[in-house]
């Protein structure tokens, strides 16, 4: 039988997908058992231990050591965890074990993981956790994991990025529905849905705590979540970015270029500098563009210009080695830097009250080029500025 023309180029679209996802697949081969939070009661010179609390919508799981499991919640649950991180961590890495609990001497290990019953109590956690770090240092990172994430995975990710940063800032886990399945894009895009007004009762949370500044770091599929939490928020007169003390970074944003431009925009004016982390050579954005029909994610973008016109600092990571076989977990590798971006965005914001907002991300954007060039080959482009490369 023959084969027409278009059909023919739909079965070799079909076989392009087929193999770049085997290729994601295989970027994802070695991944944490249900019973990865399994604690460890084994002490080893030389670790460090990571407290974090967590909120989320994913439904409290009846498999020992879970905790959570990948079904949706009717509400926000809370919780919390502590993760000992071996002596012999590499920054960007997470060293899972092979078997749980794992050796506290090479791999991460789980020192305590828990509930926290209800929002009144998760509140008074936060607020009791900035009350043991001095002032500079009363700081909230909220995290928001990406598509395919196990709960486990972002408790480690989280701990990972946290170590690595050396600052003594409170993290936070905002996990949502994630299957953890690279087929289950459809359930994730649906949970993704369902999380925003959970999110929105965090953020609200985290705004009216006595942080004194918060830094939300979304990855991937979490970046829809955030952005239409953000728009959400706008539309009910409760716009989060017009607060100075909070500060985005989207990490290879899985949205489609034309949704970001239409939502960013309505946000309206931004107090601090978003940032946007991108990467061209990015796998699993590949991956989705393909499911998109073709449609660039704002992630693997090629122009900056496109995102710098709506006012975002574009981090561009492209010559970046990535320590992941899909180039898609490039941000991690930057949480060493957190402390040095936050005097960069301190920087920034010199003057302020004389320049408008593409004047101030600019300022950012400049600072933020300043300590990372000499640490890695990152291109920055702001606002009214070309693209700069150390």
């Amino acid at each position: 039988m023959k084969l027409s023309f278009a059909c023919a180029l739909s079965a070799l679209k079909r076989a392009a997908t087929v193999a770049l996802a085997a290729a994601v697949l295989a970027g994802c081969a070695s991944r944490p058992g249900p019973d990865a939070l399994r604690v460890s009661l084994e002490e080893a010179p030389g670790t460090r231990e990571v407290s974090m609390l967590i909120a989320t919508t994913r439904a409290r799981s009846d498999v020992p050591h879970q905790l959570y499991s990948s079904e949706r919640s009717e509400g926000v649950d809370f919780g919390s965890a502590t993760i000992s991180i071996p002596p012999t961590h590499k920054p960007g890495r997470i060293a899972w074990p092979s078997s749980s609990p794992g050796d506290p001497n090479t791999d991460f290990v789980v020192r305590q993981a828990s509930y926290i019953d209800g929002n009144a109590a998760f509140q008074k956690e936060i607020n009791r956790e900035l009350a043991t770090r001095s002032g500079k240092e009363r700081e909230a990172v909220l995290f928001i994991h990406g598509y395919n994430t196990r709960f486990s995975e972002g408790v480690f990710r989280l701990a990972q990025m946290a170590a690595d940063a050396k600052a003594n800032r409170l993290p936070i886990l905002f996990t949502w529905a994630s299957a953890g399945y690279l087929t289950d894009y459809i359930y994730d895009t649906n949970s993704v849905a369902i999380a925003r007004d959970g999110l929105e009762k965090v953020l609200i949370d985290l705004t009216n705590s006595n942080a004194q500044r918060i830094t939300i770091v979304a990855h991937s599929l979490g970046n829809l979540l955030l952005l239409e939490t953000l728009r959400q928020m706008e539309l009910q007169g409760k716009g989060l970015l017009k607060n100075k003390k909070v500060t985005v970074v989207m990490a290879s944003p899985d949205i489609d270029i034309d949704v970001f431009e239409t939502m960013i925009t309505s946000l309206g004016y931004r107090a601090n500098p978003v940032f946007v982390l991108v990467s061209r050579d990015d796998r699993a954005l590949r991956f989705s563009r393909r499911l998109a029909g073709g449609k660039a994610r704002v992630g693997d973008v090629e122009d900056d210009e496109r995102l710098t016109k709506l006012g975002i600092v574009v981090i561009d990571l492209t010559e970046v080695e990535s320590q992941d076989s899909i180039n898609h977990d490039k941000y991690a590798q930057l949480a060493q830097f957190g402390p040095q971006l936050v005097k960069a965005l301190e920087q920034g914001k010199q003057n302020r009250s004389k320049q408008g907002i593409g004047g101030r991300l600019g300022n950012a954007g400049r600072s933020f080029t300043e300590f990372l060039g000499h640490t890695a080959k990152i291109v920055v482009s702001t606002p009214g500025s070309v693209s700069t490369r150390p």
